[in-house]
């Protein structure tokens, strides 16, 4: 077999050259957020979000929710993915039952401004739903997760929020801390 095509792999010795084969993930480890501003922006995933700073290097924080991770990441030319007002490029983030009101009243009574509030018309995502900015125009949706999919379609066939995922924690991620 030849050599890898691309310049990052050339060398490597920890990659088995195979033959090629389509792959399936089997989960989400993380996603990343671009921040102009590292400080602010744990500040604000702690104390609005929730989140719990994991670990800081210069340029980027690894945050926890849950049994999950993101990573803030400030690599100086953040762009703004919403105008003020829009949500449609978004990361969401489960907050169930009584949980979630108390949410949505605590970003009110931080000055956050609710861009977009929706509890039906969801047929991937049911559950109520609200939208909002962080300071850098990235939006955030918290979600009371009800099911995923609907009735006639699910994506997930037997796809039960209370039943535990196979998630590399061994932890139910819908369970109310």
């Amino acid at each position: 077999m030849e050599d890898f095509k691309s310049p990052a792999l050339k060398g490597t010795t920890n990659v088995k050259k195979v033959d090629p084969v389509p792959f399936r993930p089997s989960g989400i480890l993380h996603f990343t957020i671009s921040v102009p501003d590292l400080d602010d922006a744990i500040e604000f995933y702690t104390t609005i979000v929730g989140a719990t700073l994991w670990r800081r290097i210069s340029y980027s924080a690894f945050m926890a929710v849950g049994d999950n991770f993101f990573v803030l990441s400030n690599i100086g030319y953040h762009r703004r993915p919403n105008d003020p007002g829009h949500c449609l490029i978004h990361n969401a983030f489960i907050v169930c039952g009584d949980q979630f009101d108390q949410a949505v009243n605590y970003l009110e009574a931080n000055d956050i401004e609710i861009v977009r509030y929706e509890d039906e018309g969801h047929t991937s995502f049911a559950g109520r739903h609200v939208y909002f900015q962080d300071p850098f125009g990235n939006a955030i949706e918290i979600i009371d997760l009800q099911d995923i999919g609907t009735v006639e379609d699910p994506p997930i066939p037997g796809w039960n929020k209370n039943r535990i995922r196979n998630n590399y924690f061994g932890k139910n991620q819908f369970e109310e801390l």
